[in-house]
């Protein structure tokens, strides 16, 4: 069973910033079924392979859901797959990655240290813009999304992510991550 955390900021000022783009993925994905969980302090659904959760809490507190989850289930470390922003690429560009570190993303942290183990698979979904002469210009992570970039993220990357998280979970992360960190 996978559980399946992605990273956002709860309240409606925060629902469609960049800090939420696994949010909004999930939301896109997965529409309805979601209920909420009090003494995990997530919204929960199922889906064919594990759970998947959104954290109620703000970004820096992520981790806490993965106490709850170490109380209640037994699981290995790479069976949290973590969805969550990343400023460093580009948006429409997302990469797999397993047992690396926070890279600055507070949210990421929190899971690390109430884990107690890098040893999870990430999905990493770029959302800074790619300016024609190729520099990277990375905008506040709790700036909104255009129009056009939202569009992006609902029509484009949450069905890339329903493809990524299938191969994670039924061929394994290794498969996926040469499938789609491909250039």
């Amino acid at each position: 069973m996978f559980y399946v955390i992605g990273l956002g900021n709860p309240g409606e000022k925060y629902r469609y910033t960049r800090h939420n783009a696994a949010w909004i993925v999930l939301d896109e994905l997965y529409d309805e079924g979601w209920h909420r969980h009090g003494y995990m302090n997530a919204d929960v659904r199922s889906f064919g392979y594990g759970l998947l959760i959104k954290p109620n809490t703000f970004m820096n507190n992520s981790g806490e859901v993965v106490s709850f989850l170490k109380k209640e289930v037994d699981f290995a470390p790479e069976h949290i797959i973590i969805i969550y922003d990343d400023i460093d690429l580009p948006l429409g560009t997302m990469r797999v990655s397993f047992d690396r570190g926070d890279g600055g993303h507070n949210g990421v942290k929190s899971i690390v240290e109430h884990l107690g183990s890098k040893q999870c698979i990430r999905i990493r979904i770029g959302i800074s813009r790619l300016l024609d002469d190729g520099r990277l210009v990375k905008p506040s992570v709790l700036g909104q999304f255009g129009k056009s970039e939202r569009s992006m993220v609902t029509d484009t990357i949450a069905p890339q992510v329903d493809r990524i998280l299938t191969s994670i979970t039924t061929e394994g992360y290794e498969v996926a991550m040469n499938r789609y960190n491909a250039k």
